[in-house]
C-alpha cells in the first residue's frame, strides 16, 4: 500500500473527490448491453449471460423453480437457519421503527394529510463472487421491503457455474417467503428489472449492490426507474490516532479488503508510529486469512495510508472523500463521529469494527459509494415506500380560500384555476 503525507495526501484526496465523475467509463461500457435487453429482451439476456458468466441458460431456466429453493432451504443445517432467522429478527426490529405515520394538520378551512403506501413490486440484486453468497445483502434489502409492504420481492443474482446459485442464498429466499429468483446478474439483471421482458416483469424500483458496471448501468436506467443510490465496490476510511490498537486498525482493513478485488481501503491517521505498525500486522493477516488474494489485491491496487498533521484535516479529508464507511478509532471517538456529515454509515468506537454493522446492529449495509455519500444516504424504509398527499376543503373554506387562490392563479397567468374556483365556491354543493 501507498503511504502519503502531507501535501501528497490531500493531492491523493482530492483525486478521489472526482471519482464519481469517472462512472462514465463503465457507462459507456454497459449502456449497449442496456440497449440491447431493452430492445431484444430474454434473447439478448442469454446471450450476454454467455459473455459475462460463461454459462448458457435458456429464458425459460432463467427463474430458479420453486423446488430448487425448497430444497435448499430443507437442506440448510440447524444453526446457520437460526443465524439468518436472527439477523432478520435484528434488521426487522430496527426498520419497523422507522414506519412513519400519517401526517395530519387541521386548519379553519379544513384539513391536509399524507398518506405512505409501500411499492408494489421491486427488485433486489445480490452479487456472488467465487462462490460467496452475500446472504447479508438480501436479507437487508428484502426485510425493509416486507416491513413496508411491499407485495413482491424479486431477487436477481449472477449464476456460478452451469447456471447454478448458492444454495444458501436460495435457502435465506427461503426463509424470507422470496419465490421469484433469477440467475441472471450485473448490467443485464439491471436491464431486465427495469424494461421486463416476456419472461421477466418489470419492477417498480431497484435495489441492491454490485460492481462499477452494476453502479453505472443503475444510472442509466434510473431516467426510467427509480434506484435505491450510486452503489459499487465496497469502500471504507478507518480513522485512527495514537490511542488505537494497530491490531483492529489491520484486521477492518484486511476485513473489508476482502469483498472484492475492487474494494477501496484507506487509513488516515495523524499518528507517524501507527503506520509501520499497522502495515507490518496487515501482512500477516492477508497472508493468513486472504481469500483466495482478493484482500492483498484490493490493497495493493486501492489502498493506501494518509498522514496528516491533526485530526482536524483528518476529518476535513473524510468529509471530502465521503466514502460509504468510516471506522472511528479514537480517544476522540464520539466527538469526531459526530464532525463527520458525508459519509454512508460511521463505525464509532474500538469495538464496533464494521463487521458489526454488516450483520448485527440493524443499520442498513446498503449504502452510497463512489462518492455519492455527499448526496445520498443509507437504505430505509422509506426507500420502499411513496407520500401520497390528500386534501380537504370545507364549504365555508372554500370561499376563505377563494380569494387568494384566485389571486395567485391570476397573477401566473392561469385564469382557468381562478374560474374553477368561483364555479366550485358558486355550485349548489358549496352552499350547501
Amino acid at each position: 500500500m501507498r503511504v502519503m503525507r502531507g501535501d501528497e495526501a490531500w493531492k491523493y484526496v482530492a483525486s478521489l473527490e472526482t471519482r464519481d465523475i469517472e462512472s462514465w467509463l463503465f457507462r459507456q461500457a454497459v449502456e449497449p448491453v442496456i440497449r440491447d435487453v431493452r430492445i431484444r429482451g430474454d434473447t439478448a439476456i442469454a446471450e450476454h449471460l454467455v459473455k459475462a458468466y460463461g454459462v448458457e441458460i435458456t429464458p425459460e431456466d432463467f427463474r430458479v423453480s420453486r423446488w430448487e429453493i425448497e430444497d435448499a432451504t430443507s437442506k440448510l443445517s440447524p444453526q446457520n437457519r437460526r443465524l439468518i432467522e436472527e439477523s432478520i429478527e435484528v434488521i426487522e426490529d430496527f426498520h419497523r421503527g422507522q414506519m412513519p405515520q400519517t401526517y395530519s394538520k387541521s386548519y379553519p378551512w379544513g384539513e391536509a394529510w399524507i398518506s405512505w403506501e409501500p411499492l408494489d413490486r421491486v427488485g433486489v440484486h445480490v452479487p456472488e463472487y467465487d462462490e460467496v453468497a452475500y446472504v447479508s445483502t438480501l436479507l437487508f434489502a428484502a426485510v425493509p421491503a416486507k416491513v413496508a409492504g411491499v407485495r413482491e420481492v424479486a431477487v436477481f443474482t449472477p449464476p456460478l457455474g452451469g447456471g447454478r446459485i448458492h444454495p444458501v442464498l436460495l435457502a435465506a429466499c427461503g426463509i424470507l417467503g422470496i419465490e421469484e429468483v433469477y440467475r441472471i446478474g450485473g448490467p443485464v439483471a439491471v436491464a431486465a428489472m427495469a424494461y421486463g421482458t416476456s419472461k421477466i416483469p418489470a419492477v417498480e424500483k431497484i435495489f441492491g449492490s454490485g460492481d462499477s458496471y452494476f453502479m453505472a448501468a443503475k444510472q442509466i436506467v434510473a431516467s426510467d426507474v427509480p434506484v435505491d443510490m450510486p452503489s459499487g465496490p465496497s469502500e471504507t476510511v478507518v480513522l485512527a490516532d495514537s490511542s488505537a490498537d494497530p491490531r483492529v486498525v489491520a484486521a477492518e482493513m484486511v476485513a473489508q479488503a476482502e469483498h472484492d478485488v475492487d474494494s477501496m481501503v484507506l487509513l488516515l491517521t495523524d499518528d507517524e508510529g501507527l503506520v509501520e505498525e499497522v502495515l507490518n500486522i496487515i501482512e500477516e493477516m492477508a497472508s493468513s486469512l486472504d481469500r483466495g488474494g482478493v484482500a492483498r489485491e484490493a490493497l495493493d491496487g486501492r489502498g493506501a495510508v494518509l498522514v496528516f498533521e491533526n485530526l482536524d484535516e483528518v476529518v476535513e479529508a473524510v468529509n471530502v472523500i465521503a466514502p460509504e464507511r468510516v471506522t472511528v478509532l479514537s480517544f476522540k471517538d464520539s466527538s469526531l463521529a459526530s464532525e463527520i456529515k458525508k459519509a454512508g454509515a460511521v463505525f464509532v468506537g474500538p469495538y464496533t469494527v464494521s463487521a458489526f454493522g454488516d450483520y448485527a446492529l440493524g443499520i442498513n449495509q446498503l449504502l452510497p459509494s463512489g462518492g455519492h455519500a455527499r448526496r445520498f444516504g443509507a437504505l430505509t424504509v422509506h426507500s420502499f415506500l411513496r407520500p401520497v398527499a390528500h386534501g380537504r376543503v370545507s364549504p365555508d373554506g372554500a370561499k376563505e380560500l377563494a380569494d387568494l387562490v384566485a389571486g395567485l392563479a391570476r397573477l401566473e397567468g392561469l385564469t382557468a384555476h381562478a374560474e374553477a374556483v368561483r364555479i366550485a365556491t358558486s355550485s349548489p354543493s358549496a352552499r350547501s
